[in-house]
């Protein structure tokens, strides 16, 4: 891949590379360690904890970019990284996640209900992954109807979505709405009291800068499962285990509202809504 993308060094002869995949940083490394660039290379890892894919070539890295303070200890303490190389600055996030926002208007748009408190659920991207215990979860959440309306966001899978249209036309159901794909994510998170998603990097970064309290689903073992580790320790998250009573764990959180306040305490601690402009500011 290193050489494939040879000639595209060659043509831009880039002063900075900015690397927020892992397959990004040794590839430049390759060609900085072979004289083929001498760009300055910056890190960025967009998860709560690292992982070596990342750290490949890491002697011809300039800039390391982190989420937190303990993935910064680890950096130094585990992998032996200079501690003036990384800096905390958070994953980065569209500026949308900055404002302004029409909430009028999103809940216009959905057709919510602006006198109820808003739960958004993602129904975990286009593999579908955990699919049936994904609507197990979302159904026990339809059962606060008297003080909860829910957006249901399918992604592109097709099976996801038409599970979700199915509950949402069962019986007693009255609080669901459905749509496949938005590109509203900021403003509605603006406005929901509670998020329901798989623990990926950059939706758990958008949920924190939105201050939302975060109920995880079906992580992906490995960096998700990590990723779930991080938010639940630091208080910012509650994780629905394959063993646990789903409806148990829900009830404990949405009816729990000193709980929910703990956990929003707990997201002002971590969160860092300027991670973007902090990270250019740096490199410029």
């Amino acid at each position: 891949m290193a050489k494939k993308l040879k000639n595209y060094f060659s043509e831009y002869n880039p002063d900075i590379v900015i690397s927020v995949h892992p397959f990004g940083t040794p590839i430049t490394a390759y060609l900085k360690k072979n004289n083929i660039s001498n760009c300055k290379l910056a890190v960025v890892f967009t998860d709560f904890e690292p992982h070596e894919q990342w750290l490949v070539g890491k002697e011809y890295c300039d800039y390391f970019f982190v989420s937190n303070d303990i993935m910064k200890q680890t950096l130094i303490n585990s992998y032996g990284l200079p501690e003036e190389k990384i800096t905390v600055t958070g994953i980065p996030l569209s500026s949308a996640f900055n404002g302004p926002f029409d909430d009028n208007g999103i809940h216009q748009k959905y057709n919510l209900d602006i006198n109820k408190k808003l739960i958004l659920f993602f129904g975990g991207g286009e593999f579908g992954l955990g699919q049936s215990r994904t609507v197990q979860i979302l159904k026990s959440f339809t059962r606060f109807s008297d003080k909860y309306e829910i957006l249901a966001v399918s992604g592109r899978n097709k099976k996801m979505y038409d599970s979700f249209i199915e509950l949402s036309n069962s019986e007693g159901i009255n609080n669901l709405h459905v749509v496949e794909y938005t590109t509203d994510v900021p403003g509605l998170m603006h406005i929901a009291s509670l998020v329901v998603t798989k623990p990926g990097g950059l939706t758990s970064s958008e949920s924190l800068a939105s201050n939302l309290p975060i109920i995880i689903t079906t992580p992906i073992p490995g960096q998700e499962e990590e990723n779930a580790e991080f938010l639940v320790n630091s208080g910012a998250a509650v994780w629905i285990k394959k063993d646990d009573n789903i409806d148990e764990v829900v009830e404990n959180v949405v009816n729990n509202e000193e709980q929910l306040h703990k956990m929003k305490s707990s997201i002002l601690r971590i969160a860092k809504p300027n991670s973007t402009r902090d990270i250019c500011e740096k490199l410029i």
